[in-house]
C-alpha cells in the first residue's frame, strides 16, 4: 500500500522517484536536443530551477492525473563479456564460475511490452551486459525497444572492446533519433589500451550517422561484497543516500532489482533477500513499481558495503 499522499509524501519516494524522475528528464531532454534536435534548449546553470519545475509537474501527474514515470531502467540481456574486471561494480566475473545468464528475445519482448504498459513513460532505456555486443539477438532487441512510443531514449552500454556488427550499428542507424552508443572509457589504464577500439568505433558510428556518449575520464572504485550482518535502518538510508547506484534499477532474470551489484548478489546467492520485483509473476505491475520506489531503500541495501577507495578502471583479474 502506498504510504504517500500529495500532502505527506514519504522521503523514499519523494527522493527515489519524484527528485529522480526531474533529473532524467532534465538529462533525457538536454540530450535530445544536442543529440537529435528535438525540444528546446535548456540552460545548464538553471538546471535547480528546472529540476524544481520538473519535481511539481511529476508529483501532479502521479497524485492527480494517476501517471507513473520509470526514471530509468536497465535490462541487463547478458552475463558474458569480453573483460574480467577486478572491481565490477556489477560482479559479472562471479559469474564465469557459474552457468551465464542470457536474456532470450522472447523474454525481453514480453518484458519490456510489461513494463512499457505499466508506465506512462520510461525516460532513460538501458541495454547492458556483460557486454551487450555479446548477444546475438542485440540488433533486434534495440529495434523493438526503440519502436516503443513511451521509451524517451536508448542507450546501448559496450565497453569498447568490441567493433559493434552490421546489424547492431543498421539497428542503431534506423533510429538514430532516439538510440545511442555510449562507451565506457578505460584508456586510463594504459594495460588495456591493445584491446580497446575507441577509434575505430568512433568512424563507424560517424559512418553511421549514430551519436556516441563517452566522458574523458571513467573514475572507479574499488568493490567491496556484502555485509553478513544487516544494518540498521538510519545506518542503511544514509549509506543509500550516498550511493552512486541508487538510480540503477536494473531488471535481470525476469526480476527488477535495486541495482546491478544486487541484482547478481541475490542470483549468485551471495545475499539472501527477496526485495523485488517478479515481472513474470506480477498482478498489477503498475502498482508493484509504486511500493518499489516509496522505500527508503531496498533489503539488499542493508548488506551492502559501499566503497570511497579510487582505483584504476578495469584492473583486468
Amino acid at each position: 500500500m502506498l504510504k504517500s499522499t500529495k500532502e505527506n509524501i514519504s522521503d523514499g519516494f519523494y527522493n527515489r522517484y519524484f527528485k529522480q524522475n526531474a533529473e532524467f528528464r532534465f538529462g533525457v531532454e538536454m540530450v535530445q536536443f544536442l543529440y537529435f534536435k528535438k525540444g528546446k534548449f535548456l540552460n545548464p546553470r538553471k538546471k535547480d530551477e528546472y529540476i524544481e519545475q520538473y519535481t511539481k509537474e511529476e508529483i501532479e501527474n502521479f497524485f492527480d492525473k494517476g501517471e507513473l514515470n520509470i526514471p530509468q531502467i536497465t535490462f541487463c540481456i547478458t552475463t558474458k563479456c569480453s573483460l574480467k574486471c577486478k572491481d565490477c561494480g556489477s560482479l559479472i566475473p562471479d559469474f564465469n564460475c557459474k552457468e551465464h545468464i542470457d536474456m532470450s528475445l522472447d523474454e525481453f519482448k514480453q518484458s519490456l511490452d510489461k513494463v512499457c504498459d505499466a508506465a506512462a513513460k520510461i525516460r532513460r532505456f538501458v541495454i547492458l551486459g556483460g557486454e551487450p555486443l555479446l548477444h546475438k539477438d542485440l540488433s533486434v532487441m534495440i529495434d523493438y525497444a526503440a519502436q516503443k512510443e513511451n521509451i524517451d531514449v536508448v542507450e546501448i552500454i559496450t565497453n569498447g572492446t568490441m567493433i559493434p556488427g552490421e546489424a547492431v550499428l543498421t539497428a542503431i542507424e534506423k533510429h538514430n533519433k532516439k538510440a545511442y552508443l555510449y562507451i565506457s572509457n578505460y584508456a586510463v589504464n594504459k594495460d588495456l589500451l591493445p584491446r580497446l577500439k575507441h577509434e575505430e568505433i568512433k568512424s563507424l558510428l560517424k559512418l553511421h550517422n549514430i551519436k556516441l556518449q563517452m566522458v574523458d575520464v571513467m573514475g572507479w572504485l574499488k568493490e567491496f561484497s556484502f555485509s553478513k550482518e544487516a544494518s540498521d535502518f538510519e545506518t542503511t538510508k544514509a549509506r543509500y543516500k550516498k550511493c552512486h547506484c541508487s538510480h540503477c534499477t536494473q531488471l535481470f532474470n525476469s526480476k527488477i532489482y535495486v541495482c546491478s551489484k544486487a541484482s547478481s548478489a541475490i542470483e549468485l546467492g551471495l545475499v539472501d533477500v527477496d526485495d523485488y520485483i517478479d515481472i513474470k509473476n506480477s498482478k498489477d505491475l503498475k502498482q508493484d513499481f509504486i511500493k518499489f520506489y516509496d522505500k527508503d531503500y531496498l533489503k539488499a541495501c542493508e548488506y551492502c558495503i559501499l566503497s570511497d577507495v579510487p582505483v584504476l578502471p578495469a584492473l583486468q583479474d
